[in-house]
């Protein structure tokens, strides 16, 4: 018990440096702000990028389909769904369906 005492009474300072310096490489680590949560957040911006681009993509394609239907009605667009949607043709067409 008494080598114990000496010992935290000569080196108190080495110990608490010690945990204090334990303390900040765990929270660099682990912490709310640390380094796996810094990767997490990049990976999550990453998929959240993508998904607004692809969002982005669809969005424009159904502008264009919203103004080929409605101010500028565009006959050619209107063929291609009706084809699409009722597998139609014209006499002497052959038709290929593909899936």
């Amino acid at each position: 018990m008494k080598k114990l005492k000496f010992f935290i009474f000569n080196y108190k300072f080495i110990i608490i440096n010690s945990f204090i310096i334990l303390y900040f490489i765990t929270n660099f680590f682990d912490g709310n702000r640390g380094y796996y949560s810094l990767q997490e957040k990049r990976f999550q911006y990453n998929d959240l990028t993508n998904l607004e681009k692809k969002l982005l993509i669809i969005n424009s394609k159904l502008k264009n389909e919203n103004n080929a239907l409605s101010k500028n009605i565009d006959n050619e667009f209107l063929d291609e769904i009706y084809r699409k949607n009722f597998v139609l043709g014209k006499k002497g067409e052959k038709l290929i369906i593909l899936k």
